[in-house]
């Protein structure tokens, strides 16, 4: 049976999190907006996470770390493109902390939410095409929630802006 990390958030030096995952999908940015607002309403810290996945045939070191320096260049694309689109939302003020990490999405998020217990909230976007709700909700329910550590918001895809507002 999996250990839940305790989340510390009430305790002294702590601050609650909401945690988005990016990628390149037309959903996450609804799930980066929900994130903000949330956290912008709550005091809390917007995490952005972006996980560079291994490539599937590295044989060879000098592959896996040209991969690995790809995959991070990536990384810091999209944070410059978040933290943009957060100007222009008007959540300048909100505190954003950026986080890579190396390996599965699915293991390296509930890695992530195991190591940091300021992280209270997993914010997912989800797919609109018939083919489900996108690899990352669906790999991370097919496994199952068990002692999974924090709440997973999932957030439709085709919301408007002014409906995630409407209910943060």
């Amino acid at each position: 049976m999996s250990q839940r990390t305790r989340r510390r958030i009430h305790e002294e030096g702590h601050t609650r999190k909401f945690m988005v995952v990016l990628d390149e999908t037309p959903e996450c940015e609804k799930a980066v907006y929900f994130g903000a607002a949330r956290s912008r309403n709550t005091g809390s810290m917007l995490t952005m996470l972006y996980v560079v996945e291994p490539p599937e045939f590295a044989h060879w070191l000098a592959v896996e770390e040209h991969a690995r320096e790809e995959g991070e260049k990536k990384a810091e694309a999209l944070f410059r493109m978040y933290q943009r689109k957060l100007k222009q939302w008007g959540f300048e003020d909100l505190p954003v902390e950026t986080v890579i990490r190396y390996g599965n999405p699915c293991e390296e998020i509930r890695g992530l939410e195991n190591d940091d217990p300021d992280i209270s909230f997993l914010v997912l976007g989800a797919s609109v095409e018939e083919e489900g709700p996108g690899r990352l909700v669906t790999g991370l329910l097919t496994k199952g929630t068990k002692g999974f550590p924090t709440p997973i918001v999932i957030v439709p895809g085709d919301m408007t802006f002014e409906d995630i507002d409407a209910l943060v």
